[in-house]
């Protein structure tokens, strides 16, 4: 439809000239009825094509919503729908703001790009194959001229902007590190006031402005270049075609008519063809801005599911890590195991607690058992299931994870504890009640509907963990991982909130990374990682007993805490 309205709009913006031909022809006559007539006809004719160049563009104006505004609609959810494919590695190597940004640019660029194509490539190439054709018809040679000055044109300001992209590329993605570097900021704006960093982060905003300038510098001066050879080129056309017209007027080749008609379509072409000079800089800055994103939207290395996967249900709870090979250094797989030949079977209702220092594999243990990452060699498995033979959705569904330092939605107490659930408000208030989150709610002005702020600001450490915790009971699910759940809550709460957690993980499989004592006493089982291999393994008696690294461990502790 755009396509269209375009083509008739041009098409009769094009053909006015050739009756302001006539007009201009008759004009040069002496009086006569006749030739009043054949002015007035051509005047209404002119009237038509105006009408019907008025009616071409609100048919554009029609269908340019869909068009732009519905293209920017679907890429931004394309955007969303291609991030949250990647795995959770991506993100732990990508700033949050600057992949906002990369995608928001992305999907603006698509109005820039298509307004480009419909009001730059496309009006551009009908406008010269008509001016060719009606040039042509009137005088051949300044017809071969004009093709020939086009052709110069257009292949000048293409080379030329393809090779200036590298330098748009630099500026867009010294853009995006602009982006990284305020959100970095903004999203711990807490520590940067309290540590007192307001110069230090303003001093890395800069540093990070400066280097997008310095860029922006040399793309704008190669465009501004662009724009000097553009204007020589035009003012050229112009001068040799009224020289010719001069020339054709001396040998009594040339009509008044004919220089109107040559004049207003040059004046219609080079205006045009200026702003598709220009324009065309703005094309590849807006594919340079798209760049980043499209690297994104062409990643292979997705979190998918198997061919085969299928919803499962994990009835019982029993965990089998099985000669498991796994390391982060991907590219060089036989250096660096963090997990070599890593086994460890966990039965069904069993409650077992990792312990080790930083580094000994307990974090990338969970990281593996909910499929954020997946071993180079062995398998974990379910029930006697293989992890992979589950959609990852039914997969995580099934084991609920209660972070040491959970983060909330920008959304309602409510929200943030349901997650979309739909569920009564007697189940909500029980779940509050046993994650001993109820007495705070209530004291909040809108108590389940209080919104919580970014990441859960608004609410101290100890609530946010208590929201986290109540999520838990309320999935229900046969496995429970636990990384230090009550670590930020006073001991009285602690104390009691125990008792809670005891009562959701009674009948479940458990796993709990701890430091604290009084949780890891409970455990079934304590697991003592080192360098990602098990060096002991019993219970607190049991290992007490060994005089090895977890008596050592307890022999460091500070109050209830193991010491790293």
């Amino acid at each position: 439809m755009a396509l269209l309205a375009l083509g008739c709009s041009i098409t009769l913006d094009l053909s006015a000239p050739v009756y302001y031909k006539n007009i201009a022809d008759g004009l040069a006559l002496p009086y006569s009825e006749a030739t009043l007539f054949l002015m007035l006809d051509n005047l209404k004719t002119i009237a038509f094509i105006y009408a019907g160049v008025w009616v071409s563009w609100r048919v554009l104006e029609i269908a340019i919503i869909p068009l732009d505004g519905g293209g920017i609609n679907l890429l931004e959810k394309r955007c969303f729908d291609v991030l949250k494919q990647q795995k959770y590695a991506f993100f732990e190597n990508s700033f949050s703001g600057s992949l906002i940004k990369q995608a928001n640019r992305f999907s603006r660029s698509f109005e820039t790009i298509m307004d480009w194509f419909l009001f730059q490539f496309y009006m551009n190439i009908l406008a010269i194959i008509i001016s060719f054709t009606i040039f042509y018809q009137q005088q051949p040679e300044f017809a071969y001229y004009f093709l020939i000055w086009i052709s110069i044109f257009i292949t000048w300001n293409i080379a030329f902007s393809i090779w200036k992209m590298r330098f748009d590329k630099a500026v867009a993605e010294a853009d995006s590190i602009v982006g990284g570097v305020y959100s970095d900021a903004i999203s711990n704006i807490f520590i940067v006031k309290s540590f007192a960093m307001e110069a230090r982060e303003q001093a890395h905003v800069n540093e990070a402005s400066d280097s997008v300038y310095q860029k922006k510098k040399i793309a704008w001066f190669f465009t501004f270049a662009s724009f000097a050879v553009q204007g020589i080129m035009t003012f050229g056309i112009e001068l040799l075609l009224v020289y010719l017209m001069i020339q054709q007027w001396t040998s009594g080749h040339f009509q008044v008519g004919e220089f109107v008609l040559f004049q207003s379509i040059m004046i219609i072409l080079i205006q045009r063809l200026w702003e598709f000079g220009r324009n065309i800089r703005t094309l590849f800055t807006a594919l340079a801005d798209a760049s980043e994103m499209a690297e994104v939207f062409r990643q292979v290395d997705l979190e998918q599911d198997a061919a085969d996967a299928l919803p499962l249900t994990i009835s019982k709870g029993a965990i089998d890590f099985n000669q498991l090979y796994f390391t982060y250094n991907q590219e060089n797989v036989r250096q660096a195991y963090l997990f070599e030949d890593f086994c460890l079977t966990i039965k069904a209702g069993e409650k077992i607690a990792l312990v080790g220092h930083s580094g000994s594999g307990k974090s990338t243990l969970t990281k593996l058992l909910f499929r954020f990452l997946d071993p180079q060699q062995g398998s974990i498995s379910f029930d006697g299931v293989n992890a992979k033979a589950f959609t990852l959705k039914s997969l995580r569904q099934q084991i609920s994870m209660v972070p040491q330092q959970p983060d909330l939605f920008h959304r309602s107490i409510r929200d943030n504890i349901t997650l979309g659930a739909e569920i009564s408000e007697a189940n909500l208030i029980d779940v509050a009640e046993k994650s001993r989150s109820l007495e705070f709610i209530n004291c909040l002005p809108d108590k389940f509907d209080t919104l919580v702020g970014e990441r859960g600001v608004k609410l101290s450490g100890g609530e946010r963990q208590r929201i986290a915790i109540a999520r838990a009971f309320l999935e229900d699910a046969p496995i429970v991982v636990l990384d230090e759940a009550t670590s930020a809550l006073d001991s009285l709460t602690e104390k009691q909130l125990q008792i809670a957690i005891f009562e959701l993980i009674k009948h479940k499989t458990a796993i709990v990374i701890a430091h604290r004592l009084s949780t890891i006493l409970s455990m079934d089982r304590i697991i003592v990682l080192e360098k990602g291999h098990i060096i002991e393994q019993g219970s607190h008696q049991q290992l007490l007993n060994k005089k090895g690294k977890y008596f050592a461990m307890w022999q460091h502790q500070s109050g209830d805490f193991l010491i790293d």
